[in-house]
């Protein structure tokens, strides 16, 4: 397994819609110059294509030698001979602490950089501008709840007002969880909050890195099944809301039995990753995408009847109403959808499609994705697999204030 790379201590709705699936050649592994024997890790490219980035562990090279930490490394790309140079690591972002890049700005003038130390807490990330042919001394921007005791990865988007954060906190669900901070008016960043059950499990979720439309987040995990020790996914961003995903969905063209991870892209027509399916060391991939498919999605579902329901489960409660302003269930509430999910589980041919109802008057949608993402944790919690249910809002539906409460419950093969 390759987890390692910063080590501290040693759509769904109810109308039809259009998806775009993506398809990868063949992954072939970057050259000597760039993979040594080391472990090779968090590759990313600069915007204009010229200069891939990525950190380097466990190598006698590095600025504090090779159990010192990590460094930042880089290799140049020779458009004349279509080749990358030997890696090099004369960086004065680099020191005998545990460095990283990772973030690049839209001009490629600036990086974001991990700075970590076994001995101090974490206090933030780190920054430096380009200056010529180098790049200025680091400095601080504050960030805070970012636990450094095991491991911690980050990925800053290009134009810095969100990142995502790989650790264990005090609220994960299992090893390393994923988490998301956003940057206010102020320019002062949230706490990191954790993106929950849909994306994190009781395995670990590490390397995130955000498409850059900001529309896919992917990430490696062991805890979501797949092919090996840990695959890359893939989950889409729901209702232009930081918190809300989908059910994250396996990159199979890419993954193998081994480790899979560190997943990035350039220009939506090349991406990177590591893997250590060559051998027991980490290697960066390269591997291009072919041209996407376009596909029609349309609403084939037999959805079943109420009597058909109440024959396969008994009485069981399809319409659940939040009072106003609310997303919180009451005890009976919240007990009817346990016996509800424990019903359905084993009945593995049948989904749920859930649906809240909103006015057109209503302005925000957060309510609402609150109301869906609560009873879909409580249906996980029943043994309902993520993958199972669908869920959206019907923005038209609702007429009264009953109705504003109220999140349908449909089933389907």
């Amino acid at each position: 397994m390759v987890k390692y790379c910063i080590f501290l201590l040693g759509i769904f709705s109810c109308i039809p819609g259009v998806a775009q699936s993506l398809e990868f050649g063949e992954a072939s592994k970057l050259s000597s110059g760039i993979n040594a024997e080391s472990e090779d890790l968090m590759p990313l490219l600069s915007p204009d294509g010229s200069t891939l980035y990525f950190t380097r562990v466990l190598s006698s090279l590095n600025t504090g030698g090779q159990y010192a930490g990590s460094d930042a490394w880089y290799s140049r790309y020779d458009a004349a001979t279509g080749s990358w140079s030997k890696a090099d690591n004369k960086l004065k972002i680099n020191s005998n602490n545990t460095e990283a890049v990772i973030g690049i700005n839209a001009k490629g003038d600036v990086l974001y950089l991990l700075s970590t130390s076994a001995t101090k807490k974490t206090q933030g990330i780190f920054f430096a501008r380009k200056q010529g042919a180098t790049w200025s001394k680091p400095e601080l921007i504050p960030m805070q709840g970012l636990d450094s005791q095991q491991f911690l990865g980050i990925f800053v988007s290009p134009d810095a007002d969100v990142i995502f954060i790989s650790m264990r906190g005090e609220d994960s669900i299992g090893e390393e969880d994923l988490y998301v901070s956003v940057k206010n008016n102020k320019g002062e960043w949230s706490t990191p909050k954790n993106l929950g059950p849909t994306i994190n499990t009781s395995g670990f979720e590490i390397s995130p890195y955000l498409s850059q439309d900001k529309k896919q987040l992917y990430f490696s995990s062991n805890g979501h099944g797949g092919l090996g020790d840990a695959d890359i996914f893939v989950s889409d961003r729901l209702f232009d809301s930081w918190e809300a995903w989908s059910v994250p969905k396996n990159v199979e063209k890419i993954n193998s039995k081994n480790f899979d991870g560190y997943f990035s892209f350039y220009g939506d027509s090349v991406a990177y990753f590591v893997s250590n399916r060559s051998g027991s060391s980490a290697d960066i991939y390269s591997v291009k995408r072919i041209k996407p498919v376009r596909e029609v999605v349309t609403d084939s579902r037999k959805y079943l009847s109420r009597a058909e329901v109440q024959t396969l489960g008994g009485a069981v409660t399809t319409v659940y109403n939040f009072t106003l302003a609310s997303s919180t269930l009451s005890e009976k509430q919240n007990q009817q959808l346990m016996q509800l999910a424990q019903t359905f589980a084993p009945k593995s041919d049948i989904k749920l499609h859930l649906i809240a109802h909103k006015s057109k008057e209503s302005t925000s949608l957060e309510i609402y994705q609150k109301r869906l993402f609560t009873i879909l944790d409580q249906l996980k919690r029943g043994g309902i697999a993520g993958a199972r249910i669908t869920f959206g809002i019907d923005q038209n539906a609702a007429t009264s204030i009953s109705e504003e409460g109220q999140v349908d419950i449909l089933f389907y093969r």
